[in-house]
């Protein structure tokens, strides 16, 4: 026997089960995401607090004074995450160097940890564990290693963060549950109405067998479909029994017959030719759409990027400072107290002669960061158009970027230009564009290699545009980077200090500046060639 079921169950449980399956993987995807991006933060702050503690830590280590670096590792104590640090003095016994344990901080109310001469010997940098991030980082003084810190930092926010991301996604997908639920029964009640006229009409058709009724028109392209067919149908049945009753229809009638079937399919075409245009134009409103949310997307990239290059060096200058203030503290203290002393006022010049390069060299790579960002704005480079030999113009560059990066005359550079080539062209956009390439070359492209090639070619399309092709045989665009070359803080070397923001300048220089297009192909290990069209 044949179990019937409801149509209108059928729709609630189908877009219910659909919609909150769905939730569910966008939820798991989300949150696991998140907290990756926790764990990668916390790894990423206990290491910078390992920096600022293995700076103020080489010139104890240097002069042998446990006592004072255990007492300036008090100062550690106002990071609340901050649990415990262990500091070790490297020594030559026997000419073959061994790390001994020489100062410690372990928070209050925690106890201490043994000696980890064995594992920080192992690894080098941030891992987690179940409670804790661990760090390991040797200390250094002009190139020459004192010792290694090993600290550990509390994972007890990112605790938090499994909670509340775990109640976030719980209450998202109740949330899309119930949503879902009122919609399809706002749907159903719009899809069944037409469908239910449609049966009572066919049962009324049928009980007292009047053909001569029809289907109404349907905006659902189903139920219009099954109304042409079951229209035509009647019509059949209807000419049929008239034939039965009228043997002797004239033509005239047939004619007329005919002509209601061939109005009956024209209007079938008419209403098929608007619901296409209407399709389409609900395509071309979701490409807009689709358009508007690529942008907010971008914005929210470019702001990310910001935010994260500008933050390392700020909290840097941030911590030297209020280390820098107690110390200053301390020594007004002991001004006041009259017990300074010769030691003393060496350690505090010491110790403020270290935070203030360490804050100058932040604020500069700060200001460096900010130069970067400026030079996105394309008014800058609102010069006005002039005439250059571009042989010749290539050929400076060449001369200037060689002073600039010396690994540059290891380098076969070819020009391949036509020596009477004159353009008219902005040179400040063209010149800051082939000095990122070279730059690009040298500290990508050719970084783990002391030769190569570099080929530059260029030739007059028509008469009002050149065509420009950057080519160099190094290490290439890596697969996962290629599609998203162009974009904003896209870079490999991003802990050798690379911002992301050369390619991404070029190519707002080549669309915007210079009116042009830009296209890149690159094989890794093989080579990267850049393709450009500009009007000059």
């Amino acid at each position: 026997m044949i179990r019937v079921s409801s149509f209108r169950q059928g729709i609630t449980w189908l877009m219910l089960s659909s919609s909150v399956a769905f939730a569910v993987v966008i939820a798991l995807l989300l949150s696991l995401l998140h907290l990756n991006h926790v764990d990668k933060m916390n790894e990423s702050h206990a290491q910078a607090i390992s920096q600022v503690i293995s700076n103020a830590t080489s010139r104890f280590l240097l002069f042998d004074d446990a006592e004072g670096l255990t007492n300036s590792l008090q100062y550690f104590r106002g990071i609340p995450e901050l649990q415990h640090i262990h500091v070790y003095q490297r020594s030559d016994i026997s000419a073959e160097q061994q790390l001994r344990y020489f100062a410690s901080f372990n928070r209050e109310g925690l106890a201490p940890i043994p000696v980890r001469i064995e594992l920080i010997t192992s690894f080098s940098g941030a891992r987690s564990q179940a409670n804790y991030v661990e760090v390991a980082r040797p200390v250094m003084i002009d190139n020459e290693q004192l010792g290694y810190i090993y600290l550990r930092t509390s994972r007890e926010h990112s605790t938090q963060a499994v909670w509340l991301t775990a109640l976030a996604s719980s209450a998202l997908v109740v949330l899309t549950g119930v949503c879902v639920w009122l919609l399809s029964l706002r749907a159903r009640s719009k899809l069944m109405l037409p469908l239910d006229t449609t049966v009572d009409i066919i049962q009324r058709i049928s009980r007292n067998r009047d053909y001569s009724i029809r289907l109404p028109e349907s905006r659902l392209l189903e139920l219009q479909q099954l109304a042409i067919s079951f229209n035509t149908m009647l019509a059949r049945v209807e000419q049929h029994l008239e034939r039965q009753h009228q043997a002797e229809r004239n033509a005239n009638e047939l004619n007329a017959e005919l002509e209601r079937q061939v109005q009956q399919r024209t209007t079938a075409l008419r209403e098929a030719n608007a619901e296409l245009i209407e399709t389409l134009e609900k395509l071309h409103q979701f490409q807009r759409q689709m358009i508007e949310n690529e942008k907010m997307q971008s914005l929210g990239d470019l702001i990310a990027g910001v935010a994260h290059e500008i933050n390392t060096p700020v909290g840097l200058v941030i911590t030297s400072t209020s280390i820098l203030q107690d110390k200053l503290e301390l020594m007004q203290q002991k001004f006041q107290e009259n017990t300074i002393s010769r030691k003393d006022f060496e350690r505090f010049m010491e110790a403020s002669e270290d935070n203030l390069s360490l804050i100058r060299r932040n604020i500069e790579r700060t200001a460096d960061l900010i130069n970067q960002f400026r030079q996105l704005a394309m008014d800058q480079f609102a010069e006005e158009t002039r005439e250059v030999n571009m042989r010749t113009f290539c050929q400076a560059l060449l001369r200037s970027a060689s002073k600039r990066y010396p690994a540059l005359s290891d380098i076969d550079v070819h020009i391949d230009c036509p020596p009477e080539l004159q353009i008219t062209t902005r040179i400040g956009p063209l010149r800051h564009i082939f000095k990122q390439l070279l730059e690009n070359s040298m500290l990508h492209g050719f970084a783990e290699r002391e030769h190569g090639r570099i080929d530059l070619h260029v030739e007059r399309l028509n008469g009002k545009q050149i065509q420009i092709r950057y080519r160099d045989d190094g290490a290439g665009i890596p697969e996962s980077l290629k599609r998203r070359i162009f974009d904003p803080f896209v870079t490999s070397r991003r802990r050798q200090g690379s911002t992301g923001l050369g390619l991404h300048l070029v190519y707002n220089l080549v669309t915007r500046a210079l009116g042009g297009t830009i296209e890149v192909d690159s094989t890794p290990g093989q080579f990267t060639e850049f393709s450009m069209t500009i009007e000059a």
